[in-house]
C-alpha cells in the first residue's frame, strides 16, 4: 500500500508542476474508481495517515484558495495525508462536491447550508471560521453613493455557485429598484477587479474576509468608493436567515477609503461529510487548532479564527470527531 500512496503523491506532484487541472480530473474518475481508492486508502487505518484529501476552495484570489492551500499543506505535513486544493465557484459549489464525496472538505458560508438545495443530511460541519463581509465596489468617478444609484448600471454579482451571488441577489431583492433594469453580470473576484479598473463594470459585488487581496490590488491604482448597505435591508435580511450580522468596513481596510461603511458579514464554515470516519474528523479538527498560527499567517482574515467561538450555532451537525476534539478542549461541556 505504501507504493500505491506514493503513486498518487506522484500523479498529484505530476498535475500540480504540468498544470492540469486537478478538479476536473477528480471529477471525471468514475464512481466505482473513486470507491476503490477511497477504500483502499481507509484501509490503511481510521487516521489521516495516506488518506486522500480534496479541499474545495474557491477563486484563486479569494481567502478561501489561501487557506485551503495551507490546510492542505498542514495535513501532509502533520498528518501525511495526501491532499490537494480544488478551484470552485466557492460557496454553494463547495457544498455540493462534498454531499457528493467529490470533495473530503470544503469551506461555504452559513446562509448556503439553509438553502433547500444544499444536502444537509450528507454534510457535517467541522468548524466555524472567521467572516466574509459584503463589500459593493465602485469607483470615484461614476459617482455611485448608494444602491439607489444602481439603475441602468452594470453589475457584477459573481459566480454562478458562490456566496457572493447569493447574497447580492438578495440585496438587490430587497432595494425597491427596476431589476429589468440592472445590467447584470457575472464575475468570479479576479474578473470583477479588471472589469472595474477597465470600465467594463460600474459596480462589483465582493462576499470574501477582509481585505479582499482583489480589491486591495487595485485600490492602489484606482479611487475606489464603497457602497453602504442600508439599516432598514440589513433588518429585512436578518428576519430572512439569523446568519446575518449587521457590521462594518473600516475605513483603514483600503487605500483612499475615508470612513467605515456599513455592510453585513457572514460566518463561514469549514465541512466535510458525513461518512468521514469520527477519528479523521477529530484530526482534521485537531491538526487545524494546533497549527493555528500557521494558518492565521496567511491572511489577515484568519485571524479572527478562535477555538473559542468554534461551535457557533449553524444550521446544519457538527461531525461527531469534531465534537469529540472540542469537548476535549473544554469548549463543549
Amino acid at each position: 500500500m505504501k507504493n500505491g500512496a506514493l503513486f498518487i503523491k506522484a500523479a498529484l506532484l505530476f498535475c500540480f508542476i504540468t498544470g492540469c487541472s486537478f478538479m476536473n480530473e477528480q471529477q471525471e474518475i468514475t464512481t466505482p474508481a473513486n470507491t476503490l481508492i477511497q477504500k483502499q486508502l481507509i484501509s490503511e487505518g481510521q487516521d489521516l495517515n495516506n488518506r486522500l484529501l480534496i479541499i474545495a476552495t474557491g477563486d484563486m484570489s479569494g481567502v478561501y484558495f489561501s487557506l485551503g492551500q495551507v490546510l492542505s499543506n498542514l495535513y501532509e505535513k502533520y498528518n501525511g495525508a495526501v491532499s490537494g486544493t480544488q478551484v470552485t465557484h466557492a460557496s454553494i459549489e463547495n457544498t455540493e462536491l462534498v454531499s457528493q464525496h467529490q470533495a473530503e472538505i470544503g469551506f461555504t458560508t452559513v446562509d448556503v447550508l439553509d438553502l433547500p438545495e444544499t444536502n444537509k443530511s450528507k454534510l457535517r460541519a467541522l468548524t466555524t471560521l472567521y467572516s466574509n463581509y459584503v463589500q459593493i465596489v465602485t469607483t470615484k468617478q461614476n459617482n455611485i453613493d448608494s444602491l439607489e444609484d444602481l439603475v441602468g448600471k452594470r453589475i457584477s454579482i459573481g459566480t454562478s455557485g458562490s456566496g457572493t451571488r447569493l447574497i447580492a441577489e438578495r440585496v438587490l431583492l430587497e432595494t425597491d429598484l427596476p431589476l429589468d433594469q440592472l445590467n447584470l453580470s457575472y464575475l468570479s473576484f479576479s474578473q470583477s477587479a479588471e472589469a472595474l479598473r477597465n470600465g467594463t463594470i460600474d459596480v462589483a459585488f465582493f462576499s470574501s474576509g477582509i481585505p479582499n487581496n482583489e480589491i486591495a490590488f487595485i485600490s492602489k491604482e484606482t479611487n475606489l468608493s464603497f457602497i453602504p448597505i442600508p439599516e432598514d435591508i440589513i433588518d429585512r435580511l436578518q428576519k430572512q436567515n439569523g446568519g446575518y450580522t449587521k457590521n462594518e468596513i473600516s475605513s483603514d481596510t483600503y487605500k483612499g477609503m475615508k470612513k467605515n461603511i456599513q455592510t453585513i458579514s457572514i460566518k463561514n464554515v469549514l465541512l466535510t461529510y458525513d461518512e468521514m470516519s469520527d477519528l479523521q474528523a477529530y484530526n482534521l479538527v485537531k491538526t487545524l487548532y494546533e497549527h493555528l498560527p500557521e494558518l492565521q499567517h496567511t491572511h489577515p482574515a484568519a485571524s479572527d479564527i478562535s477555538l473559542n467561538e468554534a461551535i457557533k450555532q449553524i444550521p446544519i451537525e457538527y461531525h461527531q470527531g469534531a465534537i469529540n476534539y472540542f469537548t476535549e478542549q473544554g469548549i463543549i461541556h
